[in-house]
């Protein structure tokens, strides 16, 4: 299994990844940037936006578990997004808020370097 490393802004860290969850994870963000990019469409005056479902998906890596979070309302714009990062291995949990467009960038360089 390949590892993935995610830059922070204090730091980095790296989960062993199989392909077909890195797809998985992906497929999740790129719902949420679709999510982002409706929530953030300029409307008409007097016109009120439609409030777009959170996402809150858990993704399993062997004993890993990687939850990803993130209510696409509160944020102005996509490239301001951030999303509340989770893994879990038995009793260890560490949650870590994201940047959508710094996790999106480091999980294509993962993508495309197993490929």
């Amino acid at each position: 299994m390949t590892v993935l490393t995610l830059q922070l802004s204090n730091g980095s860290l790296s989960l062993p990844l199989s392909l077909a969850t890195g797809l998985q994870l992906k497929s999740v963000l790129q719902q949420l940037l679709d999510q982002l990019r409706q929530a953030s469409t300029p409307l008409s005056p007097g016109q009120r936006p439609t409030p777009q479902p959170s996402t809150d998906q858990r993704l399993n890596v062997g004993d890993i578990s990687l939850e990803v979070f993130c209510n696409p309302n509160l944020w102005p714009s996509p490239f301001a997004a951030k999303v509340l990062l989770t893994v879990r291995q038995g009793e260890l949990r560490l949650s870590l808020e994201v940047e959508l467009s710094r996790l999106l960038e480091d999980l294509d360089q993962y993508l495309e370097s197993i490929r």
